[in-house]
């Protein structure tokens, strides 16, 4: 084993596209799955058909079900839904080693303790370094090859250059950020603005609306972004503005798709029915206000997607509240 070996916990379509990545990179790559079959398939195949058909991964990758041998490598990463983070990480205590570093790339709030995935890291981990990966990035368009860049926050800048250096290739660059609250805020609450962009593309409104939407949304992101102890400079950056950019405005965007089957008369139950993977904005808008309020935030446009999911108030009621609104300054 070397120091540049890479642990992955996740055999999603973002575990094997940041596996791909990392690979492409030079590393020495093991990915984690629970799926017997999607393992083998990657061993024997180098493909992943649940998630990622007709794409091929780096065939340097080796996949496992041995949850501790995933945790001996140099680095983690955990490429899990921000609900499962807590049950994970909790697994995989008995088997990390002392100070080392855990990046986790999942983008949203946890639905029970209205909590970022650092606070849960440091909750159920212990002497570990946190690293939070974010940014505007599509696994298919990863493992395609196609340039990308995301977000690569920790605390000691030195460490984060260092690592950022090993895991980027040409066609995958990571910029470093000592903003851990605001990388995870920006990622987590875009999901939640692309579903309003999605219900406004349902409704068969236009180019103007998802604008402002993506505005104000931004907006409302670094009010809260900056309340939890972040910085609203980083709300303009990969984490933030670029994240929006893709997800609010692209079909491939399994929020943004959510949303628009919303706008077009499903309900919530009806439209996760439709997805593929996790729509993590249907689990974050809850815990999103629950923060707010208790910081006394106003979040009018997460406000009314959560009033949407949770069926207290429907699309076209959230949308003539929202434009009822006094005028403010902007």
């Amino acid at each position: 084993m070397t120091l540049n070996s890479v642990g992955i916990i996740g055999s999603g379509a973002w575990g094997c596209a940041l596996a791909h990545a990392f690979s492409i990179a030079g590393n020495e790559v093991m990915l984690w799955g629970r799926s017997a079959e999607t393992i083998d398939n990657i061993n024997a195949n180098h493909e992943n058909n649940i998630y990622l058909e007709g794409l091929t991964l780096d065939n340097a990758i080796v996949a496992t079900t041995n949850l501790k041998s995933v945790c001996e490598n140099d680095i983690l990463i955990l490429a899990v839904p921000t609900q499962q983070v807590r049950d994970v990480t909790r697994k995989i205590q008995q088997y990390i080693k002392s100070n080392i570093t855990v990046i986790s790339s999942a983008k949203g709030f946890e639905l029970k303790t209205a909590k970022l995935i650092s606070e849960i890291l440091t909750e159920t981990l212990t002497n570990i370094t946190i690293g939070i990966l974010s940014g505007p990035t599509f696994a298919s368009e990863v493992i395609t090859g196609w340039p990308t860049a995301a977000t690569f926050a920790m605390q000691d800048q030195n460490v984060a250059t260092r690592l950022a250096e090993k895991l980027s290739s040409t066609s995958f660059r990571l910029y470093t950020s000592n903003d851990i609250i605001g990388t995870q805020v920006g990622g987590a609450v875009k999901n939640i603005i692309a579903i309003a962009c999605g219900i406004a593309s349902g409704q068969g409104f236009g180019e103007n609306t998802r604008a402002a939407i993506v505005t104000r949304g931004l907006a409302e992101t670094a009010r809260l972004a900056t309340a939890l102890g972040g910085n609203a400079e980083t709300l303009s950056g990969l984490s933030g503005l670029g994240d929006f950019l893709l997800s609010c405005t692209s079909r491939k965007s399994r929020n943004f798709k959510f949303g628009e089957l919303l706008g077009t008369g499903h309900s919530s139950l009806e439209a996760l029915k439709h997805m593929e993977g996790v729509v993590e904005g249907f689990h974050s808008a809850k815990p999103v206000i629950e923060r707010a309020n208790q910081l006394n935030i106003d979040l009018p446009i997460c406000f009314s997607v959560s009033s949407i999911l949770a069926g207290n108030t429907d699309v076209s009621s959230s949308i003539r509240d929202l434009l009822n609104r006094p005028i403010r300054n902007e």
